[in-house]
């Protein structure tokens, strides 16, 4: 990995969750995929070991290829898809035990 991206991972990590207004550690989101019939298909890993922490006042995007994991992450931010592991904390809130409060 790169270093700024480990650096990232190890700030999120040591950081508690109140302290960032959107806090993702180690997200994971696997697909699973049905084959057309003939023969099985692997499970479709969209977003691997996924970490950061965004405080007040930052501009933030995603960058990367088709198929990066762009669209997942922000489908996930959402709730509009559920990850596969890892979490997301908006303040001191879980996304996925308190996001009707969220919202």
């Amino acid at each position: 990995m790169d270093v700024d991206v480990t650096n990232e991972a190890k700030r999120v990590e040591d950081a508690p969750s109140e302290q960032m207004l959107i806090k993702v550690q180690n997200l994971r989101k696997v697909y699973n995929v049905k084959g057309n019939g003939c023969c099985s298909s692997e499970p479709l890993v969209a977003v691997e070991n996924l970490s950061f922490g965004l405080e007040a006042g930052e501009i933030f995007a995603l960058l990367g290829v088709n198929g990066a994991g762009k669209t997942t992450t922000f489908k996930t931010l959402t709730s509009e898809v559920d990850p596969t592991s890892g979490s997301i904390h908006i303040g001191a809130h879980d996304i996925s035990a308190d996001f009707r409060q969220i919202k």
